[in-house]
């Protein structure tokens, strides 16, 4: 049965009370997204999927529209699983994507529904603006040297994705690559003393092999010359290990699919994506993302993550 639902939007800054008749659960909306800019980019995407993607024209038509919506309403979550279905019945890249020709495929470094990433000329642009953000607001400066110990070749976020933001943001890129055996680990320990990295990038089990690096030389991440830590993660993931660093380690996280190096979570525990590119809604406690320009086309995504708001982002459960 419908219900008379009270909720607060933020309006281009503006805080409003509305009242909205909702036949759904409830809902919260992240109010930072709701601007005029937000509003004409989410328009013009569900518009190009109406006329371009067979798959969302489905899901538009399924959910009672006649024309493209002009908005979320009424559209129901759309899982990884049911995007999975439908690349395997249009391969490589399925019907539900807003693009046909790409620039770089990958896949995901998790294990996921979605096997096969693909992003134009253009996401790769966005995708390493979008990353330089996250960097900069994990401590990473423009002019300082970053290292890396993510994997490469096609794992989805690397060393590329992580090489692109760096890059972005006007520091030096210095991938090292895994340190998870005794080879690799001299390596990057000999590069490191002939080039000493301000910042170094890792993912949940590069930190563990770092700490355990600098605990076999008995030395600290100070000693080595670094300044801070950013730890790459999926919003899915579990809270990485960081114990064993005496400078700041800051979380950031994303999705393979969509945004690997998303944002980086605030000292008060939220993340706050870019609102120029991911609108973000909380329904019924799950995170749930809409893209708005990137080709990879997710409307009202659910990737399996707890949820709550906080201000104008979020905080996970």
């Amino acid at each position: 049965m419908a219900f008379w639902r009270d909720f607060s939007i933020c309006w281009a800054g503006v805080a409003v009370r509305a009242d909205k008749r909702e036949s759904r659960g409830p809902a919260r909306q992240v109010g930072k997204a709701l601007n005029v800019d937000v509003a004409t980019a989410l328009r013009a995407r569900l518009a190009r999927l109406w006329h371009a993607s067979s798959f969302w024209r489905r899901r538009f038509e399924e959910a009672g529209f006649a024309s493209a919506p002009e908005a979320l309403d009424r559209l129901a979550v759309t899982t990884a699983e049911e995007l999975a279905a439908d690349e395997l019945a249009h391969l490589p890249g399925g019907s539900w994507r807003d693009a046909t020709a790409f620039s770089r495929a990958g896949v995901p470094c998790r294990e996921q529904a979605l096997g096969i990433l693909l992003f134009t000329a253009d996401d790769l642009s966005r995708e390493a603006r979008v990353g330089a953000g996250a960097l900069r607001a994990a401590g990473l400066e423009s002019g300082r040297r970053s290292t890396n110990t993510l994997p490469g070749a096609i794992a989805t976020p690397g060393s590329l994705l992580v090489g692109d933001a760096v890059e972005a943001l006007g520091s030096l890129d210095m991938p090292v690559g895994p340190i998870d055996t005794p080879a690799s680990c001299a390596v990057a320990w000999d590069f490191w003393q002939r080039v000493q990295p301000d910042f170094a990038i890792v993912d949940a089990k590069g930190a563990c092999d770092l700490a355990g690096l600098l605990d076999e030389k008995q030395v600290s991440a100070t000693w080595l010359g670094l300044s801070g830590l950013a730890v790459v993660t999926d919003l899915r993931d579990s809270e990485p290990v960081t114990a064993g660093f005496d400078v700041p380690v800051t979380r950031i996280a994303g999705l393979a699919e969509c945004f690997g190096l998303m944002c980086a979570r605030s000292s008060e525990g939220a993340y706050f994506p870019p609102a120029d590119e991911i609108l973000v809604e909380v329904l019924d406690g799950q995170l749930v993302l809409t893209a708005l320009v990137h080709s990879a086309a997710l409307v009202r995504y659910a990737p399996g993550v707890r949820a709550r708001v906080v201000g104008a982002g979020f905080e996970t459960l």
